[in-house]
């Protein structure tokens, strides 16, 4: 995993991450999906994340809680092959958002997201 770049606007925060997601580098999505602060919604741009494993899944429903928790939601967006059948498999396709759902463009505001120990 790289780097995560974020937009906040119309009362979302949009992040997008990069590369893989699995134990090594979750505390790193984690950091970078709380660090989007609290925001209506959370839209997550996977189109460069080529894959996830149960534990990127697990912090996705994680930021989903606390989003609904703060009266938003999580969504989504792009995910590759990969990430879609985790998603199937698993139930948890209300993750995903609707494919005409607008995106904003991310803003170049870098956090790194890379494992913890390096």
């Amino acid at each position: 995993m790289g780097e995560a770049m974020f937009n906040w606007g119309n009362g979302r925060a949009t992040v997008v991450l990069e590369g893989e997601i699995d134990w090594h580098t979750v505390p790193g999505v984690r950091d970078a999906l709380a660090a989007s602060g609290s925001h209506s919604g959370l839209d997550v741009d996977l189109s460069a994340v080529n894959f996830c494993d149960a534990s990127g899944l697990n912090v996705f429903l994680e930021a989903a809680k606390r989003s609904a928790d703060a009266a938003g939601d999580l969504r989504l967006h792009r995910p590759c092959r990969a990430v879609r059948r985790l998603v199937d498999v698993t139930g948890t396709g209300f993750l995903l958002a609707d494919e005409n759902s607008p995106l904003a463009l991310p803003v170049d505001v870098r956090w790194p997201v890379a494992p913890h120990d390096q």
